[in-house]
């Protein structure tokens, strides 16, 4: 396995400005890696849905893994935030990836999947 070239860290802080990219390095940061592609998209699904794993329907985690493997993962990977094995379906967050996770969660508050504001 080759090395992973090395972006800037504005690099890194614009790719996790985007929520998705964002979620999916804050999901990986909590499980003992690896993580398979199947897993993540079905966490990924019950986060955006805010719904149980129990509830999310085959085609939800399909779309998710579809949007994984072809465009999230391997931005990620390009820039040496995760590594993502496409033969064993397999991910995990790379030392690169725990550092630009901490600066963008220091820069980008979270905000839960959904938010109910009342106005009663």
């Amino acid at each position: 396995m080759s090395t992973p070239p090395h972006y800037p860290t504005t690099d890194c802080a614009e790719l996790l400005s985007d929520p998705t990219r964002r979620r999916i390095c804050s999901i990986l940061s909590s499980p003992d890696p690896p993580v398979s592609e199947r897993d993540l998209a079905v966490e990924l699904a019950t986060r955006f849905l805010d719904r149980p794993a129990a509830d999310i329907t085959p085609e939800q985690r399909r779309q998710q893994q579809i949007s994984l493997h072809h465009h999230q993962l391997p931005k990620l990977a390009d820039h040496g935030l995760i590594v993502y094995d496409q033969t064993t379906r397999t991910v995990s967050l790379t030392a690169e990836g725990y550092e630009a996770l901490a600066a963008s969660t220091d820069t980008h508050h979270q905000p839960p999947a959904t938010a109910f504001i009342r106005t009663d």
